[in-house]
């Protein structure tokens, strides 16, 4: 009802954790236990395209058992990337799990998640080069997402078919302090290749989520314009205004998020938890249009926390 702009009888409401921890309480609770024990509504799928994976066996990682760095990219520059081929969109195999996600969970909303054509450059580069890459060659970073783009295009088509409700872009484009870049690269290297890909999902008939961390309120104007549905997380601690977001785009952007996971969720009181949960409904959530989540929770956090956050989404009522 909230992807259709309609007002639900509850909140909806979804939320990740560290993986470690969720590989703990898998562990203790069954598979998928954010579902079997705390019943959110959403269900994050993906869809596999291998692009550039001829450079996969280059990529050097360094684990604590908890978190995976990468020490060693797959590329030193883009510039390699310049005759590879790309994928092919009309492979099934790239759609098994959202087809296995489809059937196991038939009454969950379905979130088919694709990393942006910039974000998938990010991680054959890294940040730091790639910004290099943008400097030195912008027309080569620029064909290549348009090229990365043109094959999610096709694919959205298989992600339909196979069961999803949502195209869930994502790719960090902010940092607490605000955008990455200008506005105008922005437009050039990330929204404008997009564009096909958010056309056939609405030609389709599904909503198009965004993704990404930081500070956002600069670029809010961006989503709009582009044709984007809603946002995630609306980072809380990077300074994301929730009254300036309900007054000025609430009616053009759903949220998917608002909860703030870096602090009040890990360490908070449990009445602080139980307060945050319950200022976010009364202002982003009345009239629908929210989904409450949070990103990646800590692993330090205390069970009492959780359960008092799911517990006080749960109160939320209409």
């Amino acid at each position: 009802m909230v992807l259709n702009r309609k007002c639900p009888d509850r909140l909806p409401f979804n939320f990740w954790m560290d993986r470690d921890k969720m590989a703990e309480l898998d562990k203790k609770w069954g598979a998928d236990f954010r579902i079997v024990h705390y019943g959110v509504d959403v269900v994050e799928t993906f869809a596999h395209l291998p692009f550039f994976s001829e450079f996969a066996h280059r990529v050097e990682t360094k684990s604590d058992g908890k978190t995976v760095w990468t020490v060693r990219h797959a590329v030193d520059s883009v510039a390699e990337l310049k005759e590879a081929m790309m994928p092919d969109a009309g492979d099934a195999a790239h759609y098994r799990r959202i087809a296995e996600d489809r059937k196991r969970y038939p009454n969950h909303s379905l979130f088919a998640l694709v990393p942006t054509p910039l974000e998938i450059l990010f991680g054959m580069a890294g940040l730091e080069q790639l910004f290099y890459d943008i400097g030195d060659e912008p027309e080569l970073v620029e064909r290549l997402c348009i090229d990365i783009a043109a094959v999610q295009q096709k694919a959205v088509e298989k992600i339909v078919e196979n069961g999803a409700d949502v195209l869930y872009l994502a790719g960090d484009i902010c940092s607490t302090q605000g955008e990455m870049m200008s506005v105008e690269m922005l437009r050039r290297f990330c929204f404008e290749p997009l564009k096909c890909v958010t056309a056939r999902a609405k030609e389709l008939g599904i909503p198009v989520l965004f993704h990404t961390d930081g500070r956002v309120m600069n670029i809010l104007p961006l989503f709009a314009e582009y044709g984007i549905d809603g946002i995630n997380p609306y980072q809380a601690s990077a300074g994301n205004d929730l009254e300036v977001f309900r007054d000025t785009y609430k009616d053009k952007l759903l949220l998917y998020g608002g909860i703030d996971n870096c602090f009040i969720i890990p360490d908070g009181t449990i009445s602080e938890v139980r307060a945050h949960i319950c200022r976010l409904f009364e202002v982003a959530g009345m009239g629908g249009g929210l989904i409450a989540s949070s990103h990646d929770i800590p692993s330090h956090v205390p069970m009492e926390n959780l359960d008092a956050m799911v517990e006080e989404i749960k109160k939320c009522v209409y």
